[in-house]
């Protein structure tokens, strides 16, 4: 998917949704954007084209070769033609005239069209996304009053720039393109690139900044043209998450930006559907998947139970572009009779712990026959309008330690996120599934994505991997409970100061094992949360006043919030 912007607002109000980016230069010089869109399927090449449908024109085409582009949207503002289109609404060029062809005679000006039209399949996808929550996709920030229209309608496409209504080019379009709605400067050279390559979809996408007069100055000046700009973007999104890539032969595709996301080899054949979605409907209400590392973006099946799990956007009009943590099981097929450990039923008590030790506010809790399914409440950066990171990001790659700034984050955050676990602890519950992954970077505070294992009963061999409990593996003769969570935060202090996790059954580490520059209370602390008897481990509460306190040495300088 290539997408094109002529202007740097506009560019910018693609970028915001994009990650993962990284630059590519094309033969030519011309330097885009590549990356990838939470909850879609597509891989966007963005390109800022500058004004005038020539420059987009030349951009654009190198373009659609280089990324053997499926598909093109030109993404931006333009003024107004008619009254009752408003500032802030998005028209989508059911056709595009380029209003400068004809000829001058004595007659005066006779009018020789050049239009061009988008497939009737992408006109019907339009339609759909009006109908259908046009503004998914809009980020937390954008804040509306009362939503855009979506106007399905032609544009006219030249290379002047239109200040007043009654100038004579103006009278030329009315007279000439008289059902155009909106006017620009680039959309006919972006169109004309698209037609040389028969395969490519394309769509133009314009939100209105001015009505195409002289009060453009004042309009712009007060931020209509990034008002447009965010809302012709985010409607673009929203019709891309239906749009599929078209299926080509294998040779074809092997340099194409339509990126489907398909499983690895040695996947299970029942984690496919998950993998292969892009949208999910659970009891009405739909969720875009936002496909990133595997502890987050994940499916596994344990015998008859399958357990899914990812961050998602919500796609209602009225969550303003809020996120969701999914997790769903389902149990395919259930045993008659009584006295088995009902997995289906451990997100209802989850719920019920959100609402009592003040977790993540409960966003969806449904169950249908051999499904259930929780989603929790994901906070969002408030600026990039992505989902918020979690602790993992502020972690180096191994073996760089964590830097004094973040390492002051990073304890501050598992102070406020053991004020949690000593809650749980109080109630006699853990939840035994500590990792970096599991903490988020919400504003203002650290929390917990979820409760992890605290409604399930403790098994040997739970929560394989780097930061299990001796307490959690086979053969252990300890119960994993309220210690086996002081252990793991141990083990994500390990790792931010000492840039490593502490290797598997490495325990009672000395002091020395961790850099001398560290604070002793918090190398002291941590050398006591990982020792092997849960018994010889501090209390919760113990630990968490023992972080605020090196939370205090080191910032010496507080440092801004994360």
């Amino acid at each position: 998917m290539v997408v094109v912007t002529a202007l740097g607002v506009e560019y910018e109000a693609v970028h915001r949704h994009l990650e993962d980016v990284r630059e590519v230069e094309l033969p030519q010089g011309t330097l885009l954007d590549v990356g990838r869109i939470p909850g879609l399927d597509w891989e966007v090449a963005l390109a800022e084209t500058g004004p005038t449908n020539t420059r987009a024109a030349l951009v654009t085409q190198p373009a659609i070769e280089y990324f053997d582009a499926d598909a093109l949207l030109f993404v931006g503002v333009a003024g107004a033609l008619k009254d009752d289109v408003r500032l802030g609404d998005v028209v989508v060029a059911r056709k595009v005239y380029g209003y400068q062809g004809g000829r001058e005679s004595t007659d005066g000006f006779q009018a020789r069209p050049d239009v061009w039209e988008p497939p009737h399949a992408l006109g019907q996808l339009v339609l759909s996304a009006r109908r259908k929550s046009p503004w998914a996709f809009l980020t937390p920030d954008a804040r509306l009053t009362s939503p855009p229209h979506v106007h399905f309608e032609p544009i006219a496409s030249g290379d002047v720039l239109i200040g007043s209504r009654h100038s004579e080019t103006a009278r030329r379009i009315r007279s000439h393109y008289n059902d155009a709605v909106a006017v620009d400067m680039e959309s006919y050279g972006v169109a004309h690139a698209a037609r040389m390559h028969n395969r490519v979809r394309m769509l133009s996408i314009r939100g209105i900044s001015d009505h195409a007069g002289p009060g453009k100055a004042a309009s712009d000046a007060a931020g209509s043209q990034e008002t447009a700009a965010r809302h012709a973007a985010a409607f673009a999104l929203r019709v891309l998450r239906d749009l599929r890539p078209t299926e080509r032969p294998a040779p074809e595709r092997a340099r194409g930006s339509a990126v489907v996301l398909v499983p690895g080899p040695g996947r299970d054949p029942a984690a496919e559907a998950w993998d292969n979605r892009t949208v999910t409907s659970v009891g009405g209400q739909e969720y875009l998947l936002c496909k990133g590392p595997e502890d987050l973006f994940h499916e596994s099946r344990d015998g008859d139970v399958v357990r899914r799990q990812a961050v998602v956007r919500v796609a209602d009009p009225g969550s303003r572009g809020s996120y969701a943590w999914l997790r769903q099981v389902e149990w395919i097929r259930p045993p008659t009779g009584h006295g088995r450990f009902d997995p289906l039923a451990v997100f209802e008590q989850e719920a019920t712990l959100c609402r009592t030790l003040r977790g993540p506010d409960v966003v969806q809790l449904t169950r249908d026959g051999n499904t259930a399914t929780l989603a929790l409440s994901w906070p969002a950066d408030p600026k990039l309008g992505h989902p918020s990171g979690t602790l993992y990001e502020l972690l180096p790659e191994p073996p760089a330690p964590t830097d004094p700034l973040r390492l002051w984050s990073v304890v501050k955050g598992i102070a406020e996120v053991a004020t949690t676990l000593e809650r749980m602890s109080d109630k006699g519950l853990s939840h035994r599934a500590l990792r970096p992954t599991a903490i988020v970077m919400g504003r203002p505070h650290m929390a917990l994505r979820d409760f992890g294992l605290a409604t399930v009963p403790p098994r040997p061999g739970e929560n394989p991997g780097l930061y299990q409990a001796p307490e959690q593996r086979y053969g252990s003769g300890d119960r994993p409970g309220p210690a086996t969570d002081v252990y793991q935060l141990g083990a994500v202090l390990y790792r931010a100061l000492a840039g490593r996790e502490p290797a598997t059954g490495a325990f009672e580490l000395p002091p020395s094992a961790l850099p001398s520059s560290a604070p002793d209370g918090l190398v002291h602390l941590i050398t006591g949360a990982l020792r092997k008897k849960p018994s010889d481990r501090p209390r919760m509460r113990t630990l968490r006043l023992a972080l605020l306190s090196a939370a205090r040495e080191l910032a010496v300088v507080p440092p801004p919030p994360h």
